[in-house]
């Protein structure tokens, strides 16, 4: 195995194949701010929880096993270089880019810190070091992807949101946000 590199949560593998190793850490990141502190076992519960969410969603992934409690295995897939980022509650770093106007919100959105949306918001950024936040129109004018890319990953995003949304509020839980890469 080849070590490739070391992310905000994650170090990534190569196994020599067609696959990755993501081995999952119990680092801490916000704001994309890597903290000094751990959280004992996050690495195992981010496993878990990705495991979970590959085996769960209708939609085709990179996943193909769970290799230990902190590991999974991935097919090697061309990315595109845009995260997509949902969101369903007022929070974030949503609120100071609204307040800022670099962000739109519908009609009659209450900008209560921490309110449900009305419906969930397509809020992507771009896939680097320090993500930045970005529009369709960014999107296509830095060439990160083509204009029925950004079609289907908005449509896309938002539907697997409402469809983790639904679980998560069954199970008792809220999905504030979620960033799929």
């Amino acid at each position: 195995m080849k070590f490739l590199t070391s992310g905000k949560v994650k170090d990534l593998y190569d196994m020599g194949d067609d696959t990755l190793l993501f081995k999952f850490s119990d680092r801490v990141s916000a704001y994309d701010v890597k903290f000094n502190e751990n959280i004992p076992q996050k690495g195992k519960v981010l496993c878990k929880f990705a495991e979970f969410w590959f085996n769960e969603l209708p939609i085709a992934n990179h996943f193909v096993k769970r290799y230990s409690d902190t590991e999974i295995i991935v097919k090697k897939m061309k990315m595109l270089p845009i995260e997509c980022v949902v969101r369903g509650y007022f929070y974030g770093s949503l609120v100071s880019r609204w307040k800022k106007g670099e962000v739109t919100l519908p009609e009659n959105t209450d900008t209560t810190l921490a309110a449900k949306l009305l419906e969930p918001i397509f809020d992507p950024t771009t896939k680097s070091e320090h993500d930045i936040p970005i529009n369709k129109s960014k999107a296509l004018e830095m060439n990160l992807v083509t204009a029925e890319q950004y079609a289907w990953l908005e449509k896309t995003s938002i539907d697997l949101y409402k469809k983790m949304s639904a679980l998560a509020d069954n199970a008792g839980f809220i999905l504030a946000d979620l960033k799929l890469e």
